[in-house]
C-alpha cells in the first residue's frame, strides 16, 4: 500500500518513525512537504506566504498524481487548519484514506472527529496503530477495534482506549530519515535531528506532557533509548548522509546523570560532532557542563519562564529557584556553550511587576540569547484549567482552543499576544546588549514604552547576538539549521517554486 504523509514547516520526527515501521511491514511511503518559509515561528506574512510562497497547489497536484492510498498528517494545534484545508482537498482529488496523528487529536479526539475531514484518528503513541490499520485497509478487514485507533463505523463515531507503550524504544527501527533527505538534503546534512528519549520526567502546566498524563499513567510515558542504540543511529548517519551537527529535541536532555554519563562519554569517543540539548536549571552542575563541554555540546537551552518564583511554582508547576537558575546561568556563562535561556510572556498571574522582575533578572543573570515566547494555550493542558479558574478564559475561549481553527504559533504571539507586553519581550531579548543600570533606568522611569513592538527584532537580535558570540569563541551556536542553511533553504525552494509555476515540473 502506497502511503504520503504530508506536513509543514520543519523535519518531522513521528512521521519519520511512522514510515520506518509502516516499510518494514511492506509498505511504500512518500513525503509531501511544505516549508512556510513566510509562515513560520519567526517570521509570519500571510501576504507573502499566500500570494507568492504557497507551495499548496504543487503539493495537491503531486498528490494527485501518485494517488496514495493513505494520506496522513501528524498535527499539532498550530497547524490543524491547514491539516483541514489540505486533507478535504487531498480527499476530494484522489479519494484516498485520511488518517490524523500526534499531539492535536491525541488531546482532543472528539473536536477532530466532529470535524469530519479524518476517516480515522490515532492517539498516543502510534507507530503499531498505524502499521495495523495500514495493514487493515490494504486486507479489506474492518478496523474499529485496533487499540489507538478512532473514526466513524456505520456512521457512529468511536475511539479505542491505546494499547501499552513500547516498553523498549530499542525495539524500533531507525527512523526513515530518507524521507526529508530526498525532500531537501541540507534538512537531514546539516544537524541530525534524533531523539533519545521519549516524554518528559517533569509535567510543566503548559506543556503537552502535562496532557498526555491524561493518555497514559503518570510517569509511565517517559521513556529512554539505550546509550548505544542512540550512538549506532547517529554512526550510521555520519556515514550516509555525511552530518555535520546534531540536534538532540530531547525535552530535558540532562535529567539522568548515569545515562548522560554513559552517552556522551561513548559520544566522544564515537561521534565527535557538535551538538544542541535542552536542559534544566535543577540538572546543571559544574561536573554536568564539564561532561556537556568536553563531549561536544556547543548549545544550549535552558528554561527560565519567569523571574516570578511563585508564577513559575504555582502556576507553570516548574521545579527551581531563582537562586538555580542563577547558579546554573553562572556555570554555562563560563563555558564555551551557547546559552540560549526561554523567557515566557502574558502568564496568568503575571502583572507589570512581575514582568520587569523577569527583566531585572535577565539584566543580571545573562544568556547569549533570550529566546521570547508568548504563552500559548494548547488544548487540554493543565494550564488551560488554571486560565479558566482564574477567570482569564472563559468557556467560550476553551471551546475555540479545543477547536485550534486558527493558525498562532507561539513564537509570533500565540493566542495571548499583547503589544504592550510585546514592547517588553524585545526589551528582554535586548537584556544581554543593555548594561543593567541602564535596563534599570529604562524600567524605573517607563521608558520601555518606547521599545518597538515588532516580532522583527527578534531575527535580527538573534544575528547579532550569534555573530556576537562567534567572534569570542563560541563556535556553532545553533538551535537547529544555521543562518546559511536557512538562506539557502530559501532559495532552495523558490527555484522549486518557480520551476512549478513556470514549467510545472515537481
Amino acid at each position: 500500500m502506497h502511503i504520503a504523509f504530508i506536513t509543514s514547516h520543519y523535519e518531522n520526527l513521528a512521521i519519520e518513525y511512522l514510515s520506518a515501521v509502516a516499510k518494514s511491514r511492506g509498505h511504500t511511503t512518500e513525503l509531501f512537504f511544505e516549508p512556510a518559509l513566510f509562515h513560520n515561528f519567526f517570521y509570519d506574512s500571510n501576504f507573502l506566504h499566500d500570494n507568492f510562497f504557497n507551495f499548496k497547489n504543487r503539493i495537491l497536484k503531486k498528490i494527485a498524481l501518485k494517488k496514495p492510498a493513505i494520506a496522513a498528517f501528524s498535527v499539532i494545534s498550530d497547524n490543524y487548519k491547514w491539516t483541514l484545508e489540505m486533507a478535504a482537498e487531498i480527499k476530494k482529488r484522489t479519494g484516498a484514506v485520511i488518517v490524523f496523528g500526534g499531539v492535536h487529536p491525541t488531546s482532543v479526539p472528539e473536536y477532530v472527529l466532529r470535524d469530519k475531514i479524518a476517516d480515522y484518528l490515532i492517539i498516543g503513541e502510534g507507530e503499531e496503530a498505524f502499521a495495523d490499520l495500514a495493514e487493515a485497509l490494504e486486507k479489506g478487514k474492518d478496523p474499529s477495534a485496533i487499540p489507538n485507533i478512532g473514526g466513524y463505523k456505520n456512521g457512529v463515531p468511536f475511539l479505542n482506549a491505546p494499547r501499552p507503550l513500547i516498553a523498549d524504544l530499542d525495539s524500533l527501527p531507525l527512523p526513515d530519515k530518507e524521507l526529508f533527505h530526498k525532500e531537501c538534503r541540507l534538512l537531514v546534512e546539516s544537524s541530525y535531528m534524533i531523539l533519545a528519549s521519549r516524554g518528559c520526567s517533569n509535567a510543566c502546566s503548559y506543556c503537552w506532557n502535562s496532557m498526555i498524563h491524561t493518555v497514559y499513567p503518570p510517569g509511565k510515558f517517559f521513556r529512554r533509548r539505550s546509550p548505544a542504540d542512540v550512538i549506532a543511529e547517529l554512526a550510521l548517519a555520519k556515514v550516509k548522509f555525511n552530518i555535520k551537527r546534531v540536534t538532540f529535541y530531547d525535552e530535558v536532555f540532562t535529567s539522568d546523570r548515569g545515562w548522560l554519563n554513559e552517552f556522551l562519554t561513548l559520544y566522544a569517543k564515537n561521534i565527535k560532532l557538535p551538538y544542541f540539548c535542552c536542559v534544566h536549571p535543577d540538572n546543571i552542575d559544574e561536573t554536568t557542563v564539564a561532561l556537556l563541554e568536553k563531549s561536544g555540546a556547543s548549545a544550549v537551552n535552558i528554561g527560565i519562564q519567569t523571574a516570578d518564583e511563585d508564577v513559575r511554582k504555582n502556576i507553570l508547576n516548574r521545579k527551581g529557584s531563582n537562586e538555580q537558575i542563577e547558579k546554573a546561568l553562572s556555570i554555562l556563562s563560563r563555558s564555551n556553550i551557547f546559552v540560549y535561556s526561554n523567557i515566557m510572556l502574558n502568564l496568568p498571574g503575571e502583572n507589570a511587576q512581575t514582568l520587569k522582575k523577569t527583566l531585572r533578572f535577565c539584566s543580571r543573570n545573562r544568556a547569549d540569547l533570550p529566546a521570547i515566547y508568548w504563552l500559548r494555550y494548547y488544548p487540554k493542558t493543565k494550564i488551560v484549567a488554571t486560565a479558566e479558574k482564574m477567570g482569564i478564559l472563559t468557556d467560550k475561549d476553551v471551546e475555540t482552543i479545543n477547536k485550534s481553527k486558527t493558525y498562532m504559533p507561539y513564537a509570533i504571539g500565540g493566542n495571548t499576544y499583547n503589544r504592550r507586553i510585546a514592547k517588553m519581550g524585545n526589551l528582554a531579548l535586548l537584556s544581554g546588549f543593555i548594561p543593567t543600570p541602564l535596563m534599570d533606568k529604562i524600567l524605573d522611569r517607563g521608558w520601555d514604552k518606547f521599545v518597538p513592538a515588532s516580532n522583527l527584532l527578534f531575527p535580527i537580535i538573534a544575528v547579532t547576538g550569534m555573530a556576537k558570540r562567534i567572534l569570542r569563541g563560541k563556535k556553532n551556536p545553533f538551535h537547529y539549521l544555521t543562518i546559511s542553511d536557512y538562506f539557502r533553504m530559501y532559495v532552495f525552494y523558490f527555484r522549486e517554486l518557480l520551476a512549478f509555476k513556470f514549467f510545472r515540473r515537481f
